[in-house]
């Protein structure tokens, strides 16, 4: 018995390292025009079968003579690369955010990471901000570098930034027709970007400048075995001999701090946290809690909140705000629990979810790469059919996912009374939108900064599709479901608006924090 397991074992190995070695050709090979418009023809297939409200911001008549002009422009054989370049504008002229195209990555050979260690970008060690047009090394990760903090990135491998990030605006878009998300994302996103708008590389050597001086710099790609890694603050065993009692309170210690590190979602590379919590008092102001939320993702979102407000409520402070900048979205769950403290009121927190087909929102589950997770939804077919007709009813011929989140919803008992301030700006996105929507629509909180990108109507997401066209292996993502809060504005197709209009982003403070302060101790 254990013979043949080993046998089937090696079978899937040699298997999976054949594999690799084959779409690794593919991709690096050019690929005939009548190949890349058979991958043309297939997304647009399974775009107009999966996606649930294709034509939102865009007619049929665009996007057909967007499809064809593309088809008909490729006469000579291409890379992936090349039509991924090509083909992503198209995408992107749907303009709606969660629908994507990527590039495909050379991967590695199961030896490949066995000898050198698992491959990551050159850009991972760093962050960007962009400001005025340019782009500033914001904050550097892992290990120590000679990168200088604030540094204006000026060209990678003899190419401008400038250039990079006016050839990356073209490749993504925010919800309908708002400005503010493109900048912003393709900015922080620079080292993502790069590395799929370019050939691999192990290295590329950045030219900066800090105040007067101008200076270059080699960015190397990092390999890593897989290791287990302790949080820096977790209490490690000592070598020498330890009593019972000892490693009880060890124990004890290392389990309390994996339990705060899952709640606010810390980040063991980054050594962030997810979910920040904290007071801000001064002697001139009334006190005030600042709540940073990097993405509704990762981690206990329940006890952070439950906690939080337990200690709002305690202090009896009456000044909240939520920063939002930044945050590309996540878990409606979460979302909407943070929701249910904000409020006083029964909420319907969104509508019942648009699809294209009955079993739309199982169509990942039997298209997975993985053939252990396609036999497992096999299996429970049965199951799941069941479980979809009490989910999923026909209205007016369309289908609609019934999440519980579209019926009726209680606020907390312990829900914040006081004022509501919230920091956005175009990377305020997806449910981070969805859950300003809200607070917008019920005139519940003051709106600081800048026209969220997502957008205040609703956005396409719920359940993806992650789709592999057959000869480029390019990959393209579709959300399966239409996601609108039960509020919505005309005209449609744009972000939710600040009440409070502040741009312009400092090197120096954060000015869009110091209004809020100033605007606390002027109403005190």
């Amino acid at each position: 018995m254990i013979k043949k397991v080993l046998i089937c074992l090696l079978i899937v190995l040699l298997a999976s390292c054949s594999s690799v070695k084959k779409y690794n050709q593919q991709i690096s090979t050019l690929h005939s025009p009548e190949q890349v418009r058979s991958d043309i023809d297939f997304a647009y297939h399974k775009l107009q079968r999966l996606h649930p409200d294709l034509y939102w911001y865009i007619s049929k008549d665009s996007l057909d003579q967007k499809i064809n002009e593309l088809k008909a422009s490729v006469q000579q054989p291409i890379s992936s690369l090349e039509f991924y370049k090509q083909f992503a504008p198209v995408v992107a002229s749907i303009r709606q955010g969660h629908t994507a195209i990527y590039s495909p990555r050379t991967k590695q050979t199961r030896k490949e990471k066995k000898i050198r260690g698992k491959r990551s970008s050159p850009f991972r060690s760093l962050a960007f901000r962009g400001i005025d047009n340019k782009l500033f090394v914001n904050k550097i990760y892992g290990k120590d570098s000679t990168v200088v903090v604030g540094s204006e990135l000026l060209s990678v491998d003899n190419e401008k930034t400038s250039d990079l990030l006016d050839s990356f605006q073209k490749l993504h878009t925010g919800d309908g027709y708002n400005t503010t998300f493109i900048p912003q994302y393709t900015s922080r996103g620079f080292g993502f970007l790069y590395t799929r708008t370019h050939q691999q590389k192990d290295s590329v050597l950045m030219r900066l400048k800090t105040n007067d001086s101008v200076y270059s710099r080699y960015l190397y790609a990092n390999y890593s075995k897989e290791k287990k890694v302790l949080n820096k603050d977790t209490v490690v065993v000592p070598a020498v001999k330890i009593s019972k009692s000892e490693k009880k309170i060890i124990k004890k210690e290392n389990k309390r701090l994996r339990k705060h590190y899952n709640k606010y979602g810390f980040d063991k590379y980054k050594k962030e946290y997810n979910r920040n919590f904290r007071f801000i008092a001064s002697d001139t102001a009334p006190s005030i809690v600042y709540m940073k939320i990097r993405r509704f993702t990762k981690g206990n979102y329940k006890d952070f909140y439950k906690e939080s407000f337990s200690k709002i409520d305690s202090a009896n402070c009456k000044n909240l705000v939520i920063d939002l900048r930044g945050n590309l979205g996540g878990r409606l769950a979460e979302i909407d629990e943070l929701y249910s403290y904000l409020t006083n009121k029964k909420y319907v927190f969104i509508e019942k979810a648009k699809m294209t087909q009955r079993m739309s929102f199982l169509y990942p589950l039997f298209h997975s790469k993985s053939w252990l997770q396609k036999t497992g939804t096999t299996l429970l077919l049965p199951v799941l059919s069941v479980y979809q007709m009490f989910k999923v009813k026909k209205e007016n011929g369309d289908p609609y996912f019934n999440f519980k989140y579209s019926r009726l919803r209680e606020p907390k008992p312990n829900s914040f009374d006081g004022k509501i301030y919230v920091l956005i700006d175009g990377e305020s996105f997806s449910a981070s939108s969805i859950l300003s929507t809200h607070l917008k629509a019920t005139k519940r909180a003051t709106f600081v900064g800048k026209e969220t990108g997502g957008a205040y109507n609703g956005t396409i997401a719920g359940f993806f599709a992650i789709i592999e066209l057959p000869n480029s292996k390019i990959n393209m993502r579709v959300g399966l479901m239409k996601i609108n809060a039960p509020h919505t504005i005309q005209p449609d197709g744009f972000g939710i608006k600040p009440d409070v209009y502040i741009e312009k982003i400092s090197k120096e403070k954060d000015n869009k924090m110091d209004w809020v302060i100033r605007d606390i101790q002027e109403s005190n």
